[in-house]
């Protein structure tokens, strides 16, 4: 219900529900912010004359959309945020398969579904962050170490809700057990030393003013902190660089099961997988590109490079209950 609340309150770009749509024309699903993914349409509109009508909102009301409509849907792709999401949607029945030795070639293999019916084209780091003037960078190592007894009332996260923080969870899950994993989620959970905030925003605003020494986020958000404090004191570390690798999670795209244009539509999901694409989209964002043959933005190359989890990332939706079950016994807020 919260979705669907969520869903009537849609910024419409584009509103489309009643309009029949040219071959030439595809209308995409969105959860990304329009200011990111609008230069990639027109883009794809000057290479190629097919118009882009789009609407936007967060990736579980669209797929709740796309369930609904059925047969009767607009949609020919929909792109969004969240591996767990596109798991579901998968298992609804609710993508086309896509065979595409394109996207065979530039995707990876964990960062796709094992059906082929979605893609991601860009992938976000889920890491530590920590003040210099207040930890030393050999006092860090793993996720999991951020349990210990040291950062007691040092810790800083995101609510339980936030699905970055589930799909982190859920691939703890995959890599150990949940025995293991619930005793690392405890652990946070009593080194907190503030309630868990809504966004990642609030943990890089609760460390730098002493509230907290260190926390998780998504990197791009310490792309802005940089943009904005330039000698910030922060600093972003990449977790579990002797085991499992930095935690990614992505932004994907899949073809509508019910869309009538979808050869234009497969040709697009692998356009955007291409390298002109993905820089555009990627030095937008702060994101890191999916094809391997493509670098990140020069900003956020200099971070340094790092080793990601490479199992496959659709068990963030696998594990959902799993993870839910971690974080009740939790006490995980």
């Amino acid at each position: 219900m919260r979705f669907l609340t969520c869903f009537i309150s849609l910024v419409y770009i584009f509103f489309f529900t009643t309009k029949t749509f040219a071959a030439s024309e595809l209308v995409i699903y969105s959860s990304k912010n329009a200011s990111y993914i609008k230069p990639l349409f027109d883009k794809y509109s000057r290479e190629t004359g097919v118009a882009i009508s789009f609407l936007v909102g967060p990736t579980p009301a669209l797929i709740s959309r796309l369930e609904i409509e059925g047969k009767g849907s607009n949609a020919d792709i929909i792109l969004g945020t969240g591996a767990s999401y596109f798991w579901t949607a998968s298992k609804k029945g609710l993508f086309a398969p896509v065979p595409s030795k394109t996207l065979e070639r530039n995707v990876p293999t964990h960062l796709k579904s094992p059906n082929n019916d979605w893609f991601s084209f860009s992938k976000r780091a889920r890491t530590i962050i920590f003040n210099t003037d207040k930890v030393s960078e050999s006092e860090l190592s793993s996720y999991a170490d951020l349990a210990a007894s040291k950062w007691r009332g040092r810790l800083c996260l995101t609510t339980s809700s936030s699905d970055y923080t589930r799909s982190l969870i859920a691939m703890l899950i995959a890599a150990g057990n949940e025995e293991t994993t619930q005793a690392t989620v405890s652990g946070w959970v009593k080194n907190l030393a503030i309630a868990p905030v809504q966004d990642d925003m609030q943990i890089v605003e609760a460390i730098s003013s002493g509230k907290c020494d260190v926390g998780i986020i998504n990197s791009y958000y310490y792309a802005r902190l940089k943009r904005e404090q330039p000698d910030t004191k922060l600093k972003l570390f990449w977790a579990d660089q002797n085991s499992t690798g930095v935690h990614v999670n992505i932004t994907a795209a899949a073809v509508s099961a019910n869309s009538s244009n979808k050869v234009q539509a497969i040709d697009f999901v692998e356009w955007l997988t291409t390298k002109r694409p993905q820089v555009s989209y990627t030095n937008l964002s702060m994101e890191y590109p999916v094809n391997p043959k493509v670098y990140p933005a020069r900003e956020v190359a200099k971070w340094g490079r790092f080793s990601e989890d490479e199992q496959p990332i659709y068990q963030s939706g696998k594990n959902r209950e799993a993870t839910l079950k971690v974080i009740e016994q939790a006490n995980y807020l």
